[in-house]
């Protein structure tokens, strides 16, 4: 295959991995329904920074010179379920709150982009799926160009895809239905971020 072949593959890769359901996607979602589009759109962006960190990482050797260190995977993935389950607590603590007293959270912006970044950047499968991508996805005889194409492709992708979730579930029609099923949708995120985290906190990544 040509370069230009395999970068449109590995575009496609990329987007389907992207966007399939996760807790980054969920939590761009939920961020968008309860907290408006500005919110949702800056947590994206944080997602967006953090999978492209992890994608220069991984495109220039990091990764590789990183997986020698064994401890730095096992703070990684402390540190990671530790966050996960701290999103299921508050999913949880949500759920739990009647209606009556619901309220919209109220978070600093720059806070919201830090979570969405944080999110990505202490997930170590999103690291190992960018390994997984740059081996598909880069030719050995790949120059640096390709690289920085291949990285800001999947960056526009990313921006694209995350943006239009937040975009999406910031409408009047969206956030009106989950207040609706505020509840019930915040007891599927406690079930998600929780297994998630005690899945990633017992794997052997």
């Amino acid at each position: 295959m040509d370069n230009i072949t395999t970068l449109a593959l590995t575009y496609a890769v990329f987007l389907f991995a992207a966007g399939s359901p996760g807790p980054a996607t969920l939590a761009i979602m939920a961020t968008s329904a309860t907290m408006g589009r500005n919110a949702g759109v800056l947590f994206a962006l944080g997602v967006v920074n953090g999978s492209i960190i992890w994608g220069m990482l991984a495109a220039f050797g990091l990764v590789a010179i990183l997986s020698q260190f064994t401890w730095a995977f096992i703070v990684l993935k402390v540190v990671g379920g530790a966050y996960l389950l701290w999103m299921a607590s508050k999913a949880l603590k949500a759920a739990m709150t009647p209606d009556a007293k619901a309220k919209t959270p109220k978070t600093r912006r720059k806070y919201l982009y830090l979570q969405g970044m944080a999110l990505h950047l202490t997930n170590p499968k999103a690291l190992l799926s960018w390994s997984a991508i740059i081996a598909f996805g880069v030719p050995k005889e790949a120059s640096t160009g390709y690289l920085v194409a291949l990285l800001i492709g999947c960056a526009l992708l990313a921006s694209l895809l995350f943006v239009g979730y937040a975009l999406l579930f910031s409408t009047p029609r969206m956030m009106a239905g989950y207040k609706r099923l505020r509840r019930k949708i915040n007891g599927a995120l406690v079930a998600v971020f929780g297994l998630a985290g005690v899945k990633l906190l017992t794997s052997n990544v």
